[in-house]
């Protein structure tokens, strides 16, 4: 099985309070699970009033969201044509994160996922079926 493939976008620098503090955001694409990708929100150093978490989409809404909204629940995706971003609406208790990256990122990590598989969309569902399958659900 190929490598993970991955993404990262620094969300926040800590601006100018010279804190040294990071929001990372990582997009993660495993050929185990071709249908989904992870959404990875992490503080560096971690930090209690730094958003974080993890959430996963389907990587077709993800591409989706590159040009219109999409998404329901925990991860709902809209395209900002002015910015030229994609933003990411995380649930998470309390108040939701909101983040931001380049629509270039996804994209470019989009088509690094298409070309890592030979999977079509038929192949992917019998894969993931027989997995849930074997491993009892």
């Amino acid at each position: 099985m190929p490598s993970p493939i991955t993404a990262e976008v620094v969300i926040s620098d800590g601006g100018e309070t010279g804190r040294g503090r990071r929001t990372v955001l990582q997009l993660v694409w495993e050929a185990e699970d071709p249908l989904a990708v992870q959404l990875v929100l992490t503080a560096q150093p971690d930090h209690p009033a730094l958003p974080r978490g993890r959430w996963v989409v389907l990587r077709d809404f993800l591409r989706y969201g590159l040009s219109e909204p999409t998404g329901d629940g925990e991860v709902r995706i809209r395209p900002d044509e002015l910015r030229d971003r994609v933003w990411f609406e995380l649930a998470r208790p309390g108040r939701a994160a909101c983040v931001s990256i380049p629509r270039e990122v996804a994209r470019e990590f989009l088509d690094r996922t298409d070309t890592a598989t030979s999977y079509d969309v038929e192949q992917a569902v019998d894969a993931l079926l027989e997995r849930l399958l074997t491993s009892g659900g």
